[in-house]
């Protein structure tokens, strides 16, 4: 029995449903109009599911592009639903690419242990604690599917090109934002600095902020990887706009990650030669091309300007979250709560316009408890420290690094349930994941090598 050869299969099916719409236009105009829409998002699945590494750069185009952000403003400017709409696409994109990829190559062969966390979480939320919750279920699952939304994708196996293209395109993510907010400003449609001339891109500055974390991680483990010298600038960069977005706590974990790479990592690692080169011929003009940045933001990083320090609002929040952790300290009141514990009528949380909790630790306590709080980030740094248990020195290294880094920036920002979580934590999983796929193909190399000693005839 003959079968359409993989090369001829994405056209045959292109051809045929183009047959199909010129069919139904020619009977029916209205309802190929309705059936347009259909015929699209079909033939896109079948383009990402014939070529996979246009969805990594569907993804890194979706945050880049802030497709939330850049809805919600069409949105405000008249354009209907659309701000909505941008909010559910970056959250379902990842999922989409999860299911495509399983459809294709099947499940990862690993536990995803903060996937796991997570669903057990939602399982006692929406189970088992009837008493006591202040979310509906609805808003439960929209919660569930936010905060797995950064592990799913890891859930899926693929090509270690995938993975190895998710871990380099991930470096993009902040620089993309960055220009596209230089030239939104020049046409007037998206300034590229907030109110207080703090430079956020198309996102806003803490957003801009947090891609730079995840894209000064991926630069330096492939830095390390390569020793080219491109990824050296991407990652310079990078910690430009990140300075220019003056956000304290991504600057905090990015400075803790650099500061572990560059003094605790061996020569068989970062040689020492190599730092010493970095240090003379990178430092100093570094510090002349990056001084007017620093410069521009030392007043908000340092309180350098003699006032006192702003805590974006954490001096109020914290302590609300912690009185609710207190009333509820064990299993919290169900997920999606953090965000209703906060009464928006109140004088101070209007003041500073927000309710968020800046902090991951307290925002999971109130949602899931001390116990759930504790399950889920022990699932991430097991993750990672499992995962890396046979990898190279280098990638061990980075990922535990950074997985160390990314835990105290938990503790001042929101690091899992943003957008920006979705880029971190599917970094962290594709390069999980490309470890997994080297290994895999070092090993058949070793057995050859083994036998061909073995059969090597003695001298």
């Amino acid at each position: 029995m003959r079968t359409v050869p993989p090369s001829l299969l994405f056209p045959t099916l292109v051809f045929a449903l183009a047959a199909t719409a010129v069919g139904v236009a020619l009977v029916q105009p209205q309802a190929a109009l309705a059936l347009m829409p259909a015929l699209v998002a079909l033939m896109l699945v079948f383009l990402f599911y014939e070529a996979p590494l246009l969805a990594v750069g569907l993804l890194i185009a979706c945050y880049g592009l802030a497709l939330d952000i850049q809805l919600d403003e069409l949105s405000e400017r008249g354009a209907g639903t659309v701000g909505t709409l941008g909010a559910a696409v970056v959250k379902v994109v990842p999922f989409a690419i999860a299911a495509m990829l399983v459809l294709r190559y099947g499940f990862a062969p690993a536990f995803n242990l903060p996937f796991l966390a997570f669903t057990l979480v939602a399982v006692i939320s929406i189970v088992v604690l009837p008493i006591g919750r202040v979310s509906t279920k609805a808003e439960m699952v929209r919660s569930f599917i936010g905060s797995t939304a950064p592990f799913v994708i890891a859930l899926a196996a693929a090509p270690r090109s995938f993975w190895s293209s998710l871990c380099k395109g991930v470096v993009l993510v902040p620089l993309i934002s960055a220009v596209g907010g230089l030239l939104t400003t020049v046409v007037g449609f998206y300034s590229a600095f907030d109110n207080n001339w703090r430079f956020q891109g198309l996102h806003s500055p803490p957003f801009l902020a947090g891609f730079c974390t995840t894209a000064i991680f991926a630069a330096t483990l492939e830095y390390l990887r390569t020793w080219r010298t491109r990824w050296l600038m991407l990652g310079a960069a990078v910690l430009v706009v990140l300075l220019a977005s003056q956000a304290r706590a991504p600057l905090i974990a990015v400075s803790v990650f650099l500061v572990v790479i560059f003094v605790f990592s061996g020569r068989r690692i970062f040689p020492t030669r190599r730092k010493v080169d970095l240090l003379a011929a990178g430092l100093l003009p570094a510090l002349v091309l990056i001084g007017p940045v620093l410069m521009f933001a030392a007043d908000r990083l340092f309180g350098l300007g003699g006032g006192d320090v702003n805590l974006s609002g954490r001096d109020v929040i914290w302590p609300i979250f912690m009185d609710a952790i207190e009333s509820r300290p064990l299993f919290g009141y169900g997920l999606g709560a953090g965000a209703r514990i906060i009464d928006p009528d109140d004088p101070s949380v209007r003041l500073i316009q927000s309710n968020a909790a800046h902090n991951e630790y307290l925002r999971l306590s109130v949602d899931a408890g001390i116990v759930g709080c504790a399950l889920i980030f022990t699932s991430i740094l097991a993750w990672v420290w499992i995962g890396t248990r046979r990898a190279p020195a280098a990638d061990r290294f980075v990922l535990r690094a950074a997985v160390f880094a990314a835990l105290i920036h938990s503790g001042f920002d929101n690091t899992l349930i943003a957008s920006t979580a979705v880029i971190q934590f599917t970094w962290f999983g594709a390069a999980l994941a490309r470890i997994r796929m080297e290994r895999r193909g070092a090993a058949p190399d070793a057995a050859l090598r083994a036998a061909m000693a073995h059969r090597a005839p003695a001298r």
